[in-house]
């Protein structure tokens, strides 16, 4: 697995477990948000900013979307992560 670092927003958190995190980029002028899911025993709280470094996995995962048909997503974990607060928002 590839070491990661990356800047996160805390958007949902799972307890006992991590947290899901938001990464904003643009993108040929375009802002997007990039979602991870972040393996951790760290404490954080929703709206926390934070640095976060551990290894990168990714899984297809499916799901049934809004519209009842079946989806696939690229989901990027983040497992062993260490977690420290982030000085402001990026």
């Amino acid at each position: 697995m590839a070491k990661v670092s990356v800047e996160l927003e805390v958007n949902r958190i799972i307890e006992g477990y991590g947290f899901k995190g938001i990464e904003k980029v643009t993108i040929k002028g375009e802002e997007r948000k990039i979602y991870y899911t972040v393996w951790t025993q760290d404490r954080v709280r929703e709206g926390d900013y934070v640095q976060v470094q551990g290894l990168l996995g990714v899984k297809l995962e499916e799901f049934t979307g809004r519209d009842n048909k079946p989806k696939q997503i690229a989901a990027i974990h983040i497992n062993n992560a260490k977690v420290q607060k982030a000085d402001a928002p990026f």
